[in-house]
């Protein structure tokens, strides 16, 4: 049987996909809420080592991808894991390290001490649409509603094709997740899309919710909730997962308060009640880089994330329910994350729970936002691969728990 190695959460975009007049609104009406929302937190993207020149650097390298067509990204990652490319660090940081060998090689990819057949990506297909009443805002050039995720699914599509049409021989597979928000269309236009890509198409795996551009998961309005039905029950049906993100920052089209609340991983408890055989991956671990979400204390003694309230919180989703996943994109730019992880769970009084962590928890690398903390793909990969976690873990993290979430 062919093995594969997993990056279950990545995204391939370019500049004109997402909805940058979204986020400038959402920040020009909340300015108070977005300096206080973590978002320049020393944790989140400003660390020191990305600070002066750096910062300038990190800038260039992120902005050398999003030039980018979708094809040409993908052909750039493979490129990155043979090695191709080398590092242009003036100094030394314990944070930007390679392996000593390029990962693919000899037609495998290598990691550890295992050799896989194909490297699988889960490119994320975000949803950045706006409503009629959005355009309403303070450009003097708004137009009419955009559905933006319809270019951005045929740009996708035609990037896959292209990489295969350069690489016919390469490793890359895909297993890309059709993004949605329903709070953007109406019902019909929901309908139609999950249907068309999902079904008749088959070549979307699953369903990415973001809920800072105003995925709320459970709404209270009638109406709104509908459409989150429908999605959940079309899911069921089709034996479907869903990735949502669950960390407090992110690109946001919503006020960074309400943000947080339709994010936090205690909002899908009606959603599990209603529906516990949903299969969710909550992405980036539900991290919380938020002064909002720690108390003074907490920062004074930099205790881990494992102690903050997401955390906590999705930690008894996955004791609660058998379908519920965690991955590790952006989380696991620094080492600190997998340090803290491993101590969690060799810590934790209750093994059984900690067994069930262990294998719904999945690897994803966040490309290419990451970038605006690690040099590059490989720079992230090889911060994973020398974490304290066991050869047998890494195969649970990175190749078959991302085969159980996606039904294989």
């Amino acid at each position: 049987m062919k093995r594969y190695f997993f990056d279950a959460h990545m995204h391939a975009m370019n500049l004109l996909h997402p909805s940058f007049v979204s986020f400038v609104e959402s920040v020009a009406d909340n300015v108070g809420e977005f300096i206080t929302s973590g978002a320049l937190s020393p944790g989140y993207l400003l660390t020191p080592a990305n600070r002066g020149q750096q910062g300038f650097i990190t800038l260039l390298n992120m902005f050398t991808i999003f030039e980018r067509s979708i094809g040409e990204i993908f052909g750039i990652m493979e490129k990155d894991l043979e090695g191709t490319f080398t590092s242009v660090q003036d100094k030394p940081s314990e944070n930007v390290i390679y392996p000593p060998k390029p990962y693919i090689r000899n037609k495998k990819f290598y990691f550890r001490d295992k050799a896989y057949d194909s490297y699988a990506l889960i490119p994320l297909v975000m949803d950045f649409s706006r409503t009629d009443d959005e355009q309403q805002g303070r450009s003097y050039y708004s137009v009419g509603q955009q559905n933006k995720i319809l270019s951005y699914i045929e740009d996708t599509l035609a990037g896959i094709q292209e990489y295969r049409s350069n690489q016919p021989k390469g490793l890359l597979e895909f297993f890309p997740f059709l993004g949605i928000n329903p709070e953007a269309h109406e019902l019909s236009f929901v309908k139609e899309l999950l249907h068309t890509h999902l079904v008749a198409d088959h070549i979307f795996k699953g369903v990415k919710l973001y809920p800072p551009l105003g995925t709320n998961p459970w709404p209270e309005d009638e109406d709104e909730l509908k459409k989150m039905r429908f999605v959940y029950e079309f899911c069921l049906e089709h034996d479907l997962g869903i990735i949502t993100h669950c960390d407090d920052q992110g690109f946001r089209a919503v006020s960074p308060k309400l943000a947080q609340q339709y994010t936090n991983p205690a909002s899908w408890k009606p959603v599990f009640a209603e529906y516990p055989l949903l299969r969710v991956d909550f992405a980036h671990y539900g991290r919380q880089y938020s002064p909002i979400g720690k108390s003074p204390l907490h920062l004074l003694l930099d205790r881990p994330f494992t102690t903050d309230p997401w955390f906590v919180a999705l930690m008894e989703l996955i004791g609660t329910y058998e379908h519920i996943y965690a991955d590790f994109s952006f989380s696991g730019t620094r080492a600190e994350f997998y340090e803290q992880l491993h101590t969690y769970l060799n810590q934790l009084e209750d093994q059984q729970l900690a067994e069930k962590i262990r294998h719904r928890s999945m690897f994803g690398s966040d490309f290419s936002v990451n970038l605006a903390k690690v040099e590059s793909y490989s720079n992230y990969l090889r911060i994973f691969e020398t974490s304290p976690f066991s050869d047998e873990e890494i195969d649970l993290f990175a190749s078959q728990n991302p085969m159980r979430f996606l039904g294989l």
